[in-house]
């Protein structure tokens, strides 16, 4: 009988433990969701104030999914007790961060300036070149781009192929950077002059919406339009960021063409762009 009752005494003791644990869970998960809703409320969604944001449910369970994933994988390697002991701060410094990457890219004005480029007849390069020459000729493209933006405070928010998406702050930032590349792209000594690789690019401004690390919106199919438009070697922009920029003396706006781009029912003025005779 004694054996029997200790048994049963740890039996009870270790029901009331999982009963303890799985209050402490729920409790915990039902923080990070609150603290996380509370946080996307919060969040820099990069758009006007009159454009609508994504509903309020999507938002939520895409972050309380985060949450939840990240409360467990903190219970399978460390243990019930760091997850109590643990802050809401480190379950959720992953949206702070991202949120500071949003507001780093936003204007005051809440805009972004977004700045699209690809290679001209690449598939056409990589059938004259072969595969393994082209893809060194990709990397210098992208070590060019790359030093570019960087010098000149861009973002880089995805690559495809041989092309990139980049967001500015500032239409300046974004014109300085395009230039730039194309002045590299001419200048380079190695394999992209002999190669004669000519890339283009189209710059647009305006309000986007901005998540999970990438931008989505009206403008950004606009800004994605217009460097299709242009020519290799050429950086062409929207007129809506010609007239952000119409009293600056440090870019010239040499050409305009009047286009119907892909998708939109309204036709658009398009300007090309060169630095200033001061510059050249």
């Amino acid at each position: 009988m004694t054996v029997l009752a200790v048994l049963l005494g740890l039996f009870v003791i270790a029901t009331i433990g999982l009963g303890v644990v799985a209050i402490v869970l729920r409790v915990k998960l039902g923080r990070a969701r609150a603290e996380v809703a509370r946080l996307e409320e919060e969040r820099l969604i990069v758009a006007a104030p009159t454009r609508r944001r994504p509903p309020r449910a999507i938002r939520r369970a895409t972050y309380a999914v985060k949450a939840v994933a990240e409360t467990a994988d903190m219970l399978r390697t460390h243990g019930v007790q760091a997850l109590v002991a643990s802050s809401i701060d480190d379950l959720t410094q992953w949206l702070r961060e991202d949120r500071a990457a949003v507001e780093r890219a936003t204007a005051p004005d809440g805009t972004v300036t977004m700045f699209f480029s690809d290679i001209e007849g690449s598939t056409e390069l990589n059938v004259s070149l072969g595969d393994r020459a082209f893809v060194k000729v990709l990397t210098r493209h992208d070590e060019v781009m790359r030093a570019a933006i960087e010098q000149h405070h861009g973002e880089v928010v995805k690559t495809q192929g041989d092309g990139f998406m980049v967001v500015f702050r500032w239409p300046t930032d974004a014109l300085r950077a395009a230039l730039d590349v194309q002045h590299r792209l001419a200048t380079d000594r190695g394999r992209l002059r002999t190669h004669a690789v000519r890339v283009r690019i189209g710059v647009h401004r305006g309000a986007v919406v901005a998540r999970d690390g990438d931008y989505f919106g009206r403008n950004v199919a606009l800004a994605a339009r217009v460097a299709a438009e242009a020519e290799g070697g050429e950086v062409l922009v929207s007129n809506d960021l010609r007239e952000a920029l119409i009293d600056s003396t440090e870019f010239v706006f040499d050409d305009v063409r009047e286009v119907e781009l892909k998708g939109f029912t309204v036709t658009e003025q398009l300007w090309r762009v060169a630095p200033s005779p001061d510059d050249r």
